[in-house]
């Protein structure tokens, strides 16, 4: 409740009735003053009116006669007035209120204001208290002339008591005016003040709903005048923030979304080097959390001295900085790094980093290097022979019948390698580039097993191998058998050649949860353990040598691979120097 009396509508309606207040209260003094003094001069005429008349009444010869007094108590009785008839001298010759020997006794009235103006020709007033009633009385004094010489004064006197019970009756009666119109004001302030501040607190209202972001409110304007532009004024504004503030946050969500879906690790620090702020991709990098990284030293989140010495030449130079760096600590990786400043103004309020992990791409570049290495070998060795061969029958083995043929034999035989390689190499394109199509249907993998087994038997019999299929039948997977049969027989034919004469190989099958698992066991040389990691990777060999004595391309592996991998599937190797291999593949259901 106090609080009321602070607010602009209380403060308001005080101003309008003190203002009418103090215009009332005015009005009143004014009006009285001029009543009073009205009624004062109305009083004053009438005794001017009532002693020029007893002025008239009287002569020369009363003034010195006896009865002067009886005279005056009779001239008083008719006017209702005190009359006092004064000589020339000053002296008092009758009273009507007194007899003969008080008025012997009353003292010389010459220095009475009214009376010596009216010895001096002019009917004179004075408002005083009387020395021998004891009270205030009024005083009119009217010259007596006589042979056109003033002879004596006629004065009349009226208590002011009777002026006074005029005044107070005047007096209450305005009062009473007053007090109406000061309830009427009361209720007038009322009303005034609850109009104007009815806008008044509808814009305070909403700037109060401004103030707390709700910038959708709107005012509403059911009022006029600069209050009424104001509304408008203030429902513009808001309109403005609000399409702005809409706009500012559109930016910072995209700007948000990309930060946190950013695949580059971004990290922001202040001046000081400590962490402001880092995305999901910095996070996942370096293996750290944001909550626990803002507001560290860069130093202590990512401990890295070659990190924190880019931080700190962006900070310093204010300008950017990007550089490759192998890390060791605290990941293992390549990575290319930018560090630039943020301005604030004209000085540097910060750094941003950002981070790219490049060690992937460095390393298809190294295999990329391999492969093109490693082409460049495999074809360039049986070209340099067909091309010594073609050069020796050039030069004259032509003619000698036997050794052009076991040349030509040669020729013959590295250029089908040539053509495999080719092949493979085409073969290989075509897979890694996913555009191969794939052409999956209920495959019966005994079956398959078992059709590719009686294809390869040449093969198995030449190295007097024996292959036992021991998939169980009625096991079906979905595949496409053309494919899958390459990889059955890259595996089979890769069994009998690393292995022995009367080697034994074994194919079987395993069901896991959702998928097949199909493997081939050889009793061969085995791989050593250093080789097997890469056994799948183009042109690699464990034995170089007697792979390529036996025609191979070094691709078949990584042909089996990739079709594997396009099936859904996923392929592997156990494997010790001196106890055979066992390749596995594994199929969706």
């Amino acid at each position: 409740m106090p609080g009321i009396f602070k607010t602009f509508r209380f403060r308001l309606f005080l101003s309008y009735l003190a203002l009418s207040a103090a215009v009332l209260g005015a009005a009143f003094f004014l009006v009285f003053q001029r009543i009073e003094s009205s009624e004062l001069s109305n009083l004053k005429t009438k005794l001017a009116d009532e002693a020029a008349l007893v002025s008239a009444q009287l002569r020369s010869s009363d003034l010195a006669s006896s009865g002067i007094n009886s005279l005056a108590h009779s001239l008083g009785a008719k006017v209702s007035s005190r009359v006092t008839i004064i000589a020339e001298g000053g002296r008092v010759l009758a009273d009507s209120e007194l007899d003969a020997a008080a008025v012997k006794a009353m003292e010389n009235h010459s220095d009475r204001p009214e009376v010596s103006g009216a010895l001096e020709g002019k009917p004179s007033y004075d408002l005083r208290r009387s020395v021998t009633l004891g009270k205030v009385m009024l005083y009119a004094a009217y010259p007596v002339t006589s042979g056109g010489r003033i002879r004596a004064v006629a004065r009349l006197a009226v208590p002011a008591a009777q002026l006074e019970a005029a005044n107070a009756i005047l007096k209450k009666a305005l009062l009473a005016a007053l007090a109406l119109a000061l309830l009427l004001s009361f209720f007038l302030s009322l009303a005034v003040s609850a109009g104007f501040s009815r806008p008044f607190d509808k814009i305070v209202y909403a700037s109060k709903k401004f103030a707390s972001g709700e910038f959708a409110y709107r005012i509403q304007k059911d009022f006029h005048g600069e209050m009424g532009k104001l509304a408008e004024t203030l429902n513009s504004m808001s309109e403005s923030i609000e399409d702005n503030l809409r706009r500012v946050e559109l930016q910072s969500q995209q700007l948000a979304a990309a930060f946190a879906n950013m695949a580059e690790g971004v990290l922001m620090t202040g001046p000081d080097a400590q962490v402001t702020a880092l995305n999901p991709a910095m996070e996942r990098i370096f293996s750290v959390k944001a909550s626990d990284a803002v507001s560290r030293p860069l130093l202590e989140v990512i401990p890295n001295a070659g990190l924190n010495e880019m931080c700190a030449r962006a900070l310093s130079s204010g300008k950017p900085v990007s550089e490759e760096m192998q890390l060791s600590v605290p990941v293992k990786g390549i990575f290319g790094v930018n560090a630039s400043p943020i301005f604030s103004g004209a000085a540097v309020s910060g750094c941003l980093m950002v981070v790219h992990d490049i060690t992937e791409v460095r390393r298809m570049e190294a295999k990329r290097r391999d492969f093109v290495a490693n082409v460049s070998h495999e074809l360039k060795t049986p070209l340099t022979a067909i091309r010594g061969y073609v050069e020796t029958l050039m030069e004259g083995a032509l003619n000698d019948k036997e050794h052009a043929m076991e040349f030509l034999g040669v020729i013959h035989g590295q250029s089908k390698r040539l053509d495999n390689i080719v092949s493979d190499l085409l073969k290989l394109s075509s897979l890694e580039s996913y555009v191969v199509e794939i052409r999956k249907e209920n495959v019966e993998l005994k079956e398959l097993a078992d059709s590719l087994i009686a294809g390869l038997a040449s093969v198995f019999k030449s190295r007097k191998a024996s292959v036992i299929n021991l998939i169980p039948a009625g096991l079906c997977v979905k595949a496409d058998p053309e494919k899958l049969g390459q990889v059955f027989i890259n595996l089979l034919d890769n069994a009998v050649k690393f292995s022995p004469e009367n080697a034994s190989v074994e194919v079987s099958s395993a069901e896991l949860p959702g998928s097949v698992k199909i493997s081939v066991k050889d009793s061969g040389i085995g791989i050593p353990s250093e080789h097997l990691p890469r056994v799948f990777e183009r042109f690699y060999r464990a034995d170089k040598a007697r792979s390529r004595e036996m025609g191979g391309t070094g691709l078949g592996l990584s042909i089996v691979k990739h079709v594997v991998e396009l099936h859904g599937g996923s392929i592997g190797v156990e494997s010790s120097e001196g106890r055979g291999s066992t390749f596995w593949f594994t199929l969706p259901k």
